[in-house]
């Protein structure tokens, strides 16, 4: 649910540093078992070429090789997980089942506004070489001036083209992101049975749910996957975001079940 937000993210953050946690154990214990296993041999003995016992020590070596290195794969995967744990935990990323997504979007739309005008202003008084009123922008330093007029490093002084081009389309993006949660919250949520199945736009959730009478058969499983509809166990709904083109193909799912 929408609410669960924070603790879905929380219970995959603490899910991730489970299992890093779990193969560094198993790392551990198949390293001891290895070098415990290593410790029998005597050091430095060579494998005994055409003796009785040669095919056996081969075995019993290969065996300690096989067991290091599934040692090694197991501290990888702790590696890992342990990564994907801090990466889930740092992702600043505004995800539209997040309950202040809406909050978030417009607070980031108003900085990269400001860097827009901010990188335009800046151009103005480089190009005029107004050193006075450069500094009097927000956030200007006298470093930053210094900065932009070196040519050291490329022909042009001030932000380059594509920084304000690149700028100007995030700030598309957001705004197009804005008005489609505004547009979702605004409308009446969308609550249909067709045939016997329910297509239901859970806004509390942030997703467009479709509830069968038991297990759609296989070739509307793959169509429901086809077009990014995903299993939720503890939903009991096959699922997606919410957005136009989800409840469209739900819609055409859902009659073609019936």
């Amino acid at each position: 649910m929408k609410h669960d937000f924070n603790e879905r993210k929380e219970n995959r953050i603490n899910h991730a540093r489970a299992l890093g946690k779990k193969n560094e154990k198993e790392s551990d214990q198949l390293y001891h078992s290895a070098a415990d296993m290593a410790s029998v041999i005597p050091m430095g003995q060579p494998i005994l070429v055409g003796h009785h016992s040669e095919k056996r020590d081969r075995r019993y070596r290969e065996k300690i090789h096989d067991t290091m290195g599934k040692s090694v794969e197991k501290q990888k995967k702790a590696a890992y997980y342990a990564d994907k744990a801090e990466t889930i935990a740092s992702n600043d990323a505004i995800f539209s089942d997040d309950p202040e997504a809406l909050s978030k979007l417009k607070d980031k739309l108003a900085r990269l506004q400001a860097l827009q005008n901010f990188m335009k202003a800046a151009n103005r008084c480089l190009r005029r070489q107004n050193k006075a009123a450069f500094l009097m922008l927000p956030s200007a330093t006298a470093e930053m001036w210094g900065e932009l007029n070196d040519t050291s490093r490329r022909n042009f002084v001030g932000f380059p083209s594509y920084s304000l081009t690149n700028n100007n389309a995030k700030i598309k993006t957001v705004e197009s992101r804005i008005k489609m949660l505004e547009a979702i919250e605004a409308r009446a949520e969308f609550d249909m049975q067709i045939g016997s199945v329910r297509v239901w736009e859970n806004k509390e959730g942030g997703r467009l749910q479709m509830i069968f009478e038991g297990k759609p058969v296989e070739e509307i499983r793959r169509e429901l996957k086809r077009h990014g509809f995903r299993w939720s166990g503890s939903q009991g709904a096959w699922q997606r975001h919410i957005s136009a083109n989800a409840l469209y193909w739900a819609k055409l799912i859902a009659a073609k079940v019936n």
